[in-house]
């Protein structure tokens, strides 16, 4: 039976970009210092990275939404969108953040420091544990979020086939990738696949689980699959969203919860499960106060950004707006500031590059 929903885009959705790329910025810079919140509520807010399997699953399901069935797949076509969608905006803040130490006189020519740019503008960056914060620190997640998308039609391919490989196919990936640290930890190639934390918490194939929880829901959904008659999926899914979170600040000793076997397993399971792809759920199919908040315009336009904003929320453009003081008010300045700079560079600058893009090459021309 055919899903009663007959769109490939939700506003829903789009909102929820907008919560995930906040959660990252709360992780990385919280208003409050630890003296003020208490331990608990600190290291809380401190596994707010949760943002990013947001972002995954997200990535997941709407791949999966559209273009699962492979019906006229195109992969030229698809590859420009992806490329079209992703890498001009971060092309350019990349190559601005390589060149910025220009403007203090430092040299950024030398062959060390050109590798590293090439590393990231190439996305290679994510498979190496010395280079994954160099630039723009958290653009580590994008290589995890390309080798998906390279990856995402050959899944395709395979589980329409025998959908029981989707079951499969994430322990394949997580064993290669347990095969990869085995075998490359002992050279040292610049992290190259260094470490078993390394690669459950910066790689595909440590979190490649997320994403097929995402194509999961999306197969589900398609095929109209989901007969349960409650009607809370969203409440349910946000509440363990920020239980799963709140259970690794538990299990964190020294730095975050996912550095441990426990808050690997909550990280890469029961998060992405039992808590985002309810939530998802829920949004897209229930009347709700969360529904009708993240599809609102103002939300919509934020989740459009929110790439930008995920981009620019670490590094010069941040740098430049911080202020002496602190305080939650220059907190509040600093985080509305990116936000205005990361909208205008998403109508003038992202929006246009990716309709060019696409236009451009992912299109035949006409014969007149």
């Amino acid at each position: 039976m055919e899903s009663a929903i007959k769109t490939n885009y939700f506003p829903e959705l789009t909102g929820v970009r907008a919560l995930a790329a906040f959660l990252v910025y709360l992780h990385h810079y919280s208003p409050f210092t630890k003296e003020v919140l208490g331990d608990t509520i600190f290291n809380f807010i401190h596994e707010f990275h949760i943002g990013v399997t947001l972002f995954f699953v997200l990535s997941g399901f709407l791949i999966a939404y559209r273009y699962s069935e492979m019906k006229n797949f195109n992969f030229k076509k698809y590859m420009i969108f992806r490329f079209a969608r992703i890498y001009p905006m971060f092309f350019i803040l990349s190559t601005i953040t390589f060149l910025i130490p220009l403007l203090y006189h430092e040299n950024v020519f030398e062959i060390n420091k050109i590798l590293m740019y090439v590393s990231n503008i190439t996305f290679l960056k994510g498979f190496f544990d010395s280079l994954k914060f160099t630039l723009i620190e958290q653009s580590w997640s994008l290589t995890v979020e390309e080798v998906f998308y390279l990856l995402a039609p050959l899944v395709f391919l395979i589980i329409n086939k025998k959908f029981i490989y989707f079951f499969f196919l994430p322990i394949l990936f997580i064993g290669l990738g347990l095969a990869a640290v085995f075998v490359f930890s002992r050279f040292n190639i610049q992290g190259f696949f260094g470490t078993y934390n390394f690669m459950f918490n910066y790689t595909f194939f440590g979190r490649c689980t997320e994403f097929f929880i995402g194509i999961g829901l999306a197969i589900l959904i398609k095929r109209d699959l989901i007969k349960f008659k409650f009607r809370y999926f969203t409440y349910v899914g946000f509440i363990m969203i920020f239980l799963s979170a709140f259970c690794i600040s538990l299990v964190a000793k020294e730095g975050y919860g996912i550095h441990e076997p426990l808050g690997i397993f909550i990280n890469t399971f029961i998060l992405p499960l039992l808590g985002v792809s309810l939530f998802y759920y829920g949004l897209i199919t229930e009347k709700s106060i969360f529904s009708k908040f993240f599809s609102s315009k103002i939300l919509v336009l934020l989740g459009k950004s929110s790439y930008i904003f995920y981009l620019i929320h670490i590094g010069f453009f941040r740098n430049i707006f911080a202020l002496k003081i602190g305080g939650i008010w220059a907190y509040l300045y600093i985080f509305i500031i990116l936000q205005i700079i990361a909208i205008i560079l998403f109508k003038f600058i992202e929006e246009p590059l990716n309709h060019y893009f696409r236009n451009k090459f992912a299109f035949e021309k006409k014969i007149k």
